[in-house]
């Protein structure tokens, strides 16, 4: 499973930075939740895709540097930097860490923990 998790966590990103909303959803299962650390919610998979398609389509320049992925026993962890410019101008360095349950090749449930205060230029 090691590969084939790392594999779906490099697909996510790239999809994720290619605002391919779709596609991004196609890596989830139908009931699969994402909870972020931040606001302590859990988003079901149509309120995922809408934060992906409004981040593609805010952040200019969108992209993960110091990416790192491990495989874990039941999915894996990747560790990114997102940065790119938010629609005031003001450039975007968030620290976040992903933490996904893998089931038959998808994505069950992803934990999302990032600083909030670095999104405070999407946030007005």
């Amino acid at each position: 499973m090691e590969n084939a998790a790392l594999e779906l966590a490099r697909e996510l990103t790239r999809r994720t930075l290619a605002g391919d909303v779709d596609g991004v959803g196609a890596l989830y299962h139908d009931d699969a939740v994402v909870w972020r650390n931040f606001d302590q919610r859990e988003l079901v998979k149509k309120q995922v895709l809408k934060v992906i398609g409004l981040l593609a389509k805010s952040v200019e320049g969108l992209r993960y540097e110091e990416l790192r992925l491990t495989a874990t026993e039941s999915g894996f962890v990747q560790q990114h930097v997102m940065r790119g410019r938010a629609p005031n101008g003001a450039e975007l360095q968030v620290p976040a860490c992903l933490v996904a349950q893998v089931e038959d090749g998808r994505i069950r449930r992803l934990d999302e923990y990032l600083d909030a205060a670095a999104l405070a230029p999407l946030m007005g």
